[in-house]
């Protein structure tokens, strides 16, 4: 008769399965502070790469601003010069075709550089953002910059206007024999020569030349709206550089 002999099963004491149960629980707590640390790092390295992009755009802004103000500044004082030559020296047609046709070549728009923030909204990466007031900082900023989605059309018609007005007081082929292109370092640039000899006008016609008048004075206070927006603007974004700079260690 065959005899069978059960295996003897050692039985664990309660602080066996409580040694047992604290492993399993450090290894698992283990992991998750590894795994929060890990996406810690990640997201530290993702903020700070965000915001070295940002800071590259709003200098880039500050640039922007600082050249086109002074394009525009210029085109202002020229506007200011036509629009008293065209009222007490009119005989004077050379400077009055040259700053005419100057002033419609050389007026430019304000573009600010949204493109990090807007990656950044897309892809739920501001919530990266940790500060309130960076956060505040950063959305007043892109938010006041709105101003010009709308200022630059306007502005835009202010110079499609004196184009249609031109017609009417100015000889399209001095215009013509005015106008040049030259290489630059940043391109082809424009060039406008001033005519010799003081090109008659179409029309010495009061009515005329006032429309025109008008519409270079349209343009002269638009943009001088918009260039006193733009230094604003330049200021807060000069200030945003340095607090991103600060916050998050960046040169």
């Amino acid at each position: 008769m065959e005899v069978h002999h059960h295996p003897h099963v050692e039985k664990k004491n309660f602080k066996e399965y409580f040694l047992e149960f604290l492993m399993i629980f450090l290894a698992v707590t283990l992991g998750f502070f590894a795994e929060n640390l890990r996406e810690h790092f990640n997201d530290n390295h993702e903020i700070k790469s965000d915001m070295q992009s940002m800071i590259a755009d709003l200098q880039s802004d500050v640039d922007m601003y600082n050249s086109t103000i002074a394009v525009n500044d210029l085109g202002d004082r020229r506007i200011d010069t036509l629009i008293k030559l065209l009222k007490i020296a009119p005989s004077n047609t050379s400077d009055i075709y040259f700053f005419a046709r100057d002033v419609t070549a050389n007026n430019i728009d304000y573009l600010p550089n949204e493109k990090t923030f807007e990656q950044m909204k897309n892809s739920s990466a501001l919530r990266l953002i940790e500060s309130k007031a960076i956060l505040d900082s950063i959305s007043s900023y892109y938010q006041s910059i709105e101003f010009f989605k709308s200022q630059n059309i306007l502005q835009d018609q202010k110079v499609d206007d004196i184009h249609l007005v031109n017609s009417l007081l100015f000889d399209g082929y001095i215009f013509q024999e005015m106008y040049s292109k030259v290489e630059g370092n940043s391109g082809l640039n424009v060039i406008i020569t001033k005519p010799l000899n003081n090109p008659p006008l179409l029309t010495t016609d009061y009515t005329t030349i006032n429309k025109v008048i008008v519409a270079y004075h349209y343009l002269y206070a638009t943009t001088e709206v918009n260039t006193e927006a733009a230094e604003v603007y330049k200021q807060q974004a000069g200030r945003l550089i340095d607090l991103l700079k600060k916050e998050y260690n960046l040169k």
